[in-house]
Parts: C-alpha cells; sequence; structure tokens
C-alpha cells in the first residue's frame, strides 16, 4: 500500500508540525500530540474508502482538553471564506473545515468508540464540502450514515452502547 491508500503522518521540515495525508485527506495539519489518538486518527483515515472525492478543505485536525459546550467530543467548523468567479471552479465557494477532538470525554471512551467519533466529524466536513450544508436538515443523522456507509457500524454501536444521547429539550 502507498500512502494514499493507508495514511500517512508528516512532519514539516525544520518545524513540529505534523501533517496528515490520506486518500480522503489529500494534506491538513495535525495538531494531536498525545499518540492515543493520533494512532486512533491515522488507523480512522485508513479504514475508509477511496470514493474519488477527498475533503480538500480539511486544514485542520486538533485536539484540545475540553470544548465550551457540554457532552463535545468533537466538533467540525465550516468556514466558507468567498466565490471565485474564473475558470474550471467558476462560483465554487472558496471554504475551509477545522475539526477539533476534546480528550476530557474522548478518554472515557474506547478505542472504538473514538474512531466512531472520528469517523462521523469527517463525515461532517465530507458532507459539507461535497454535498453543501444548507441541503443537510438532519445533519448528525446524514454524518452518521456515511460513517456507517464508510465501514464504522461496529464503531457507531460501540459508541451507541458507551455514552448516551443528549435530549434536544431540557428535563422539566
Amino acid at each position: 500500500m502507498d500512502c494514499e491508500d493507508c495514511g500517512s503522518l508528516l512532519r514539516a521540515p525544520g518545524t513540529s508540525s505534523n501533517a496528515v495525508h490520506s486518500s480522503i485527506v489529500p494534506i491538513a495539519e495535525v495538531r494531536i500530540d498525545d499518540l492515543r489518538y493520533l494512532r486512533l486518527l491515522m488507523n480512522t483515515l485508513s479504514m475508509i474508502p477511496n470514493s474519488g472525492r477527498p475533503i480538500q478543505s480539511l486544514t485542520t485536525i486538533k485536539l484540545r482538553k475540553k470544548g465550551s459546550l457540554p457532552g463535545l467530543v468533537g466538533l467540525t467548523r465550516y468556514q466558507m471564506q468567498e466565490y471565485r468567479t474564473g475558470g474550471r471552479n467558476r462560483d465554487a465557494p472558496s471554504s475551509r473545515h477545522i475539526i477539533t477532538f476534546y480528550s476530557s470525554l474522548l478518554e472515557q471512551l474506547s478505542d472504538d468508540s473514538v474512531k466512531a467519533v472520528m469517523a462521523h466529524e469527517l463525515a461532517h466536513a465530507w458532507l459539507n464540502e461535497h454535498i453543501g450544508p444548507e441541503a443537510s436538515i438532519r445533519r448528525e443523522e446524514d454524518a452518521d450514515i456515511l460513517a456507517e456507509m464508510w465501514g464504522f457500524g461496529k464503531e457507531l454501536a460501540a459508541l451507541a452502547e458507551e455514552t448516551e444521547p443528549i435530549s434536544a429539550t431540557p428535563p422539566h
């Protein structure tokens, strides 16, 4: 297998920055120092089948201690910057994705569940780029469906077993 099939971690010469390269993520900066999560990210990327439609706009994947919302284990931020008007990409949005994982909750999960979270967040980025964020009414369900199509059914089941869903309406 070459790096496009299995996923590779690259170190930028003369820096301490890492970058990831796989069939689904051509190149993205990785800010994950914890070896467990770095290994799980690389394993997750290597499991995603090559569809020929990578996530070009994913610029950064990082790990932080905790998020600002209770129960948050991962977040995909999508920023549309501008529309290009010319050449092949006429009227195509220029955008970028930043995926952040939060270790304070991830550390309570099994490896399979962490891979499910990672696949789910990567699915959000793929859907935003190739389908469009405005086209998805059921964003969370759509990301889970795509992650399952990528082969993460066992991992999603482990995540469902280990966690409780967060209610959309607060308890009375």
